[in-house]
């Protein structure tokens, strides 16, 4: 990847005459950062939403702040950490998290965030106000971790459409990851800590440093980390026998008969992927019957409680095994980024900027070990031919009149898949500004962005190899052997599927495959703009800025070859993705001082702002915002902000091919479990001919990919709120923000159960749904459900927002309180608009609690601090859609809260050490199906951490 250094050297060498991306954008830090580093504007801040100066309680866009230093004091090693205390921010993709099952998917171990939970292609991410090159393959998002922590001053969070002030992708607003602009001295920070349990370590190195040079008129800035995570898995906190699983209550009667119709099963598992072979039979001696191949004899398999008869079995207890004893909740992560900037005055009025960054992540998890089973057409057979096969199968194979039978297994005795993922990002930028006199300042500039993403799965089993190792005969010595002379002579050697002992590695290397897949995202960006003052009113000045930037994305994929020889049901082939799109600019906005110092008008400002964009793949888009602060007396503001945002769709939504995949056992919203949960559904089922309900457990298809026809989302947006800072409590500022995010032409699928259930719930069966669901003929049986990408939907979460922070003298020291909460009042997708039947509701789910909160308690005394960090979930529902009170067992789930304790020591000015305790009461996640193994929950326990930090 040398492309990239050599990027990098000629981004620095390049001349002054060159142009750059964000220093116009640059935002220093809030009052309470430290004048020694970052010296403050008096004329206000460019505050996130806005790109006109002022302080930033002024702005009608709500805006959340939070300090990187606060977070340094709680253990927190990098930026999504840090974001993830913000109750705006949903379930993301933490980067951090292991895997169980995983396929091939580019994005998986991958860093993205997720404003109110709408998805992560909604969120726009910047850093110092500019976008930058993202390396999801779904997504135009920004991994945060590849920034330095030790460069970042702070995050603002503003939530709402801000696509007028940024451009496409922030429709539910912005996320921006402010930097700092000047360190003087060096700047030492190292942190790590282990769980209570001797595991699930993380460490982090920080390093920067800066100065000022030629009397002053240049100045650097420089700063570097490395972080790692190491892995723990599912097995090391839950057990292996305590897999937790919904199933249909054997007691059950019908609707409305009082009895729920789903129960917990608390040690679910599977006969068919345990890791000894079994056999299953269904014939006139037995009934769904299953035997273990086990010593050279057959033993009955049994479970405790038995809940599907049927190749696919499950139970609970007893025989069998759970799927949780191979998935990991923390990855194996290293990451190594480094960023610097350069300021200079050519002139007292002109200045040179550059600025790079650099990043490379390398992270690693367990998938899973290969199994294969009856529903594949590559498993396993015992028949008379395989000198394998034990005389106890032969004789029950003649007792049944059967000339072969399927093995079913999981293969522990073969290397467990491993994904590793590594990431390449590099950035590299320059501008020249300066001022129009004294009240305007201009500014031009570029940047250009290179990410790469080397997506490598390791131990793979390549299907028509591993057919040719498991048809196995005897040679003239009755010695066993590949049947193939063929595959014989290219390496073939014969496995034993009956056998769970340690393999030769000459046998499975000659099936299994590494598959390597690159991802490469560029991002070219220049443009200009100017901002500051224009003209005075009475009340004050008027302020604007505008500009036009042009950007161009471009993407290349390319699978592995072996990708066609490896491929799976659940893992085809990615056809390779090579696009381009262009986009070009023109903004404005104005802030108008109406009304000032005037009974009952303290000040009262307006503001608007428009986003021209015409994109080289579908035309012009138009998004605008106007607002509006009033504050009556100097205590009180109240703040509106009405706006419009547009999302363009991203190339994964274009240009995926479509594909078909596995994806396994699916539930039929017509079979004997749900049939008759509404007597809409049961006769719509009949309607599609299926009289009486299915038989639980088919397995189906899923075809999936983009849509190069899609077109851009649309978002009006509201926020109302006010702000109060009462003068009868001194430090005390108390903000409450209602938001309305409305989104129309949703950029959409939904999965194969949800597309399966509107199908039969809507009024009548002829509906878009039922036209993706192609059933067999036979017995009416999904074979596969169409689930691509499609303008179809409508989305609106509304709710409302709570801030506080509180600052005062207590004894001899300082104490500070930093509340955020966040009421959800509701998140409803509309599949079907004007249709309540095909409504999809969020708001009260696990992922979607209605409240939730963090409170930042601290004190400081002299040298000594200590942190009390708090945060809550309210009590949601295991599922909001349910048809009936009586569908699940156990519905409501209890609210969950966490506590974090932090303290710190300056020893001298220059030398602070710090210990603390995550989690210090050892909460443990709700003992529910769909959450006791979720990482929306900590799942690492009691965690200790210890920090030293040094300054000269």
């Amino acid at each position: 990847m040398t492309t990239f250094k050599t990027l990098l050297l000629a981004g620095l060498a390049s001349s002054a005459l060159a142009i750059s991306t964000a220093s116009a954008q640059d935002i220093p830090p809030p009052d309470a950062a430290s004048p020694k580093d970052e010296p403050q504007d008096a004329d206000g801040i460019v505050v996130t939403g806005s790109r006109i100066a002022r302080p930033e309680l002024e702005s009608p866009m709500p805006v959340s702040v939070t300090k990187m230093e606060d977070s340094f004091n709680l253990g927190i090693i990098n930026a999504y950490d840090a974001l993830r205390r913000d109750p705006a921010l949903g379930n993301g993709l933490d980067s951090s998290v292991g895997c169980v099952d995983c396929n091939t998917g580019t994005d998986t171990g991958l860093g993205a965030l997720n404003l109110r939970n709408l998805g992560v292609n909604r969120t726009l991410t910047l850093v110092d106000g500019q976008r930058r090159v993202s390396v999801l393959a779904g997504a135009s998002a920004v991994d945060p971790n590849m920034i330095p922590v030790g460069m970042i001053d702070r995050f603002e969070v503003v939530t709402g459409g801000a696509a007028a002030v940024y451009g496409a992708d922030a429709v539910t607003g912005a996320v921006n990851i402010i930097t700092k602009k000047s360190i003087e001295g060096l700047n030492l920070r190292v942190t790590g800590g282990i769980a209570e349990k001797g595991d699930a370590t993380r460490f982090m190195a920080s390093l920067a440093t800066g100065g000022k040079f030629a009397d002053d008129r240049g100045s650097f800035a420089i700063g570097g980390t490395y972080s790692g995570t190491n892995p723990f898995f599912f097995k090391d906190r839950i057990g292996i026998g305590n897999q937790l699983a919904y199933v249909a209550n054997p007691k059950n009667t019908g609707p409305n008969d009082g009895i729920p119709d789903n129960i917990v099963s608390h040690n679910f598992r599977y006969i068919y992927l345990d890791w000894k072979p079994s056999i299953w039979i269904n014939n006139a001696n037995y009934n769904n019957a299953e035997f273990y191949i086990e010593n050279g004899g057959l033993r009955r398999a049994q479970y405790d409680t038995q809940w599907v008869y049927a190749q696919t079995s499950n139970g609970d207890g007893g025989d069998g095994r759970s799927l949780i004893d191979v998935g990991q909740f923390q990855a194996r992560t290293r990451t190594a980024s480094l960023m610097g900037r350069l300021n200079y005055k050519l002139t007292d009025t002109i200045e040179y900027g550059a600025n790079f960054s650099y990043a490379h992540v390398d992270w690693q998890s367990d998938s899973l070990y290969f199994r294969v089973d009856n529903r594949s057409a590559n498993y396993p057979k015992a028949n008379f031919e395989n000198p394998y096969t034990p005389q106890a199968v032969r004789d029950f194979m003649t007792e049944n009149g059967l000339t072969e039978i399927g093995v079913r297994r999981a293969y522990d005795n073969f290397p467990v898949k491993v994904l590793n993922r590594e990431q390449e990002d590099v950035t590299i930028a320059q501008n020249i500004s300066g001022k129009l006199g004294s009240k305007l300042n201009w500014q031009a500039f570029w940047q250009y962005g290179r990410a790469r993403l080397d997506a490598i799965s390791r131990n793979n089993v390549a299907y028509s190899l591993w057919i040719n190792a498991i048809d196995v005969v005897a040679d003239a010595n009755g010695n066993p052997m590949c049947r193939s002379a063929a595959a014989r002579a290219d390496g073939c050697l014969p496995i034993n599927v009956f056998s769970t002992d340690a393999v030769d590695p000459a046998v499975y290397k000659y099936f299994q495959r590494d598959r390597h897949e690159i991802k490469i995202n560029t991002q070219e960006i220049y443009g200009g703009n100017i901002n500051g003052q224009i003209f005075s009113l009475p009340y004050g000045d008027v302020s604007i800025a505008a500009g036009i930037e042009h950007r161009k994305d471009a993407i290349d994929t390319k699978d592995d070859p072996a990708a066609y020889l490896i491929t799976s049901g659940s893992e085809p082939p990615h056809p390779n993705v090579k696009a381009s799109m262009n986009v070009t600019e023109f903004y404005g906005e104005v802030v108008v001082p109406v009304l000032k110092d005037i009974p009952f008008i303290k000040s009262l400002e307006v503001e608007g702002a428009y986003r021209y964009s015409d994109y080289s793949t579908f035309g012009g888009t138009e998004a605008w915002k106007g607002g509006v602060t009033w504050s009556p007396v100097d205590w009180l503001t109240f703040r509106g902000v009405r706006s419009r945002s547009v999302r363009a769709p991203n190339f994964s939504e274009l240009y995926t091919p479509q594909s078909q995949a596995g994806a396994g056992t699916t539930p039929d919203a017509c079979d004997v479990q749900r049939y008759n949960l509404t007597p809409t559904r049961a006769a719509n089922c009949k309607a599609l001919g299926i009289n009486t309900p299915l038989p639980l457990n088919f397995d189906t298809y899923i075809v999936s990919g983009g849509n190069p026809d899609l077109q851009p989302e649309v978002s009006n947006s509201l926020t109302l709120g006010a702000i109060f800072q009462p003068r009868f409590i001194p430090g005390l500022d108390v903000t409450a923000d209602y938001w309305d995010i409305d989104i129309k032409n949703v950029i959409a699928s939904f999965s194969n159960t949800k597309t399966i259930e509107l199908c039969v719930d809507l009024p009548t069966i002829d509906n878009a749904f039922c036209d993706a669901v192609v059933r067999r003929p036979t017995d009416h049986s999904v074979d596969y459900v169409k689930s691509v990408l499609i303008n179809a939907s409508r989305q609106r979460a509304r709710g409302i927002d709570f801030g506080l922070d509180y600052h005062r003298p207590l004894g001899a020291g300082t104490l500070s309180l930093a509340f955020k909460g966040t009421y959800l009042i509701s998140n409803l997708l509309e599949s079907t608009p004007g249709i309540v039947a095909g409504n999809v509701r969020y708001d009260g789910d696990s992922g979607n609690p209605r409240f939730r909160a963090t409170l930042l308690t601290a004190y400081h005394i002299g040298k000594f601090g200590v942190s009390f960090d708090t945060q809550f979930r309210s009590a949601t529902n295991v599922n909001v859609n349910s048809t009936s009170d009586e569908q699940y067992d156990d519905y409501s789930i209890p609210a969950y809260v966490l506590n974090n304790l932090a303290l710190q020591f300056d020893i001298t000015d220059e030398y602070q050490i710090g210990f603390g305790v995550n989690n210090i009461f050892g909460v443990k996640a709700p003992n529910y199906p769909g959450t006791y193994a979720s990482t929306i929950f900590d799942q690492v326990g009691r965690y200790f951490y210890g920090s030293i930090s040094l300054k000269l």
